[in-house]
Formats: C-alpha cells, sequence, structure tokens
C-alpha cells in the first residue's frame, strides 16, 4: 500500500501479535522540508570556512586551526549528507520514523480490562472465562 510522494507509513501491532501490520500514513508538513533543504544548503554554504579558518592561521594557533578545519568540514559533509538523503526520503515516501509501542497490548492489560468488562456486567461469566482462557492461551 503506497500513499503520495512524502507521506510516511508507520506500522503499529495489531492485538494479538508481536509484529505490527497496521499502517498510518502521515505526511510531513511543508516546514520540514523547507527546514532539511535549509540545513543542505547552508553546511554547503559553511564548507569553505573551515578550509579558510585554516588557511589564515598563523603560527600556534595553525594546529588547532587546522583540527578545527577538520572537525568542521566533517561536520558539515554529514550534514550536506544527511539532508540529502532525508530530502531522497520525503521525495520517494520512504521517510521513517522510529516509533516504540512494546507492551501496548499487554496480556495482563488485556486480562484487567476483560475483568472490568465483567464487573460492569458488560460481558458474561461465560464469555469472560472463555476470553479469559484465550488470553492465557496466547504466547507471552
Amino acid at each position: 500500500m503506497t500513499g503520495p510522494p512524502g507521506s510516511l507509513s508507520i506500522l503499529l501491532p495489531k492485538r494479538g501479535s508481536a509484529v505490527a501490520e497496521k499502517k498510518i500514513k502521515l505526511k510531513p508538513s511543508g516546514g520540514m522540508r523547507t527546514a532539511i533543504l535549509a540545513q543542505t544548503v547552508m553546511s554547503v554554504l559553511f564548507l569553505p570556512a573551515g578550509a579558510f579558518i585554516a588557511w589564515v592561521a598563523e603560527g600556534e594557533a595553525k594546529p588547532f586551526a587546522l583540527f578545527f578545519s577538520l572537525v568542521w568540514t566533517v561536520a558539515c559533509v554529514f550534514l550536506f549528507l544527511r539532508g540529502k538523503s532525508a530530502l531522497k526520503a520525503m521525495k520517494e515516501g520512504t521517510f521513517a520514523l522510529d516509533v516504540s509501542l512494546e507492551g501496548d497490548d499487554s496480556p495482563g492489560k488485556r486480562l484487567r480490562e476483560l475483568e472490568s468488562l465483567r464487573k460492569d456486567r458488560l460481558i458474561s461469566e461465560e464469555e469472560f472465562r472463555k476470553k479469559r482462557a484465550e488470553i492465557l492461551e496466547e504466547k507471552w
């Protein structure tokens, strides 16, 4: 199931399964694309500044300037590559988010919900016992 370019798919756990199966589509805001584009452009514009600092340094400051220039250049290249890959992922619709929903649908929680339904007399005692047995038979 694919969505429009720039949409996101997030997998959510399905009740009773350890693997996520339900998809929700999200589309990043225009502001997010603009911020990533600005990051990419600024990294390219600031890249020469590191070389300039190393070039103008003199005397005892030269080793520090060279080290600073190296760190500056690596950071600019990293930000450029990261921004470029994020823009590509947004264009292809494969932009990803890490979502952890572990324990969201645990058997203990489901048993407590079932007990609450029984106490409120929304299910019969027979339905309660049957569903409780099903939950307890599931792999924990």
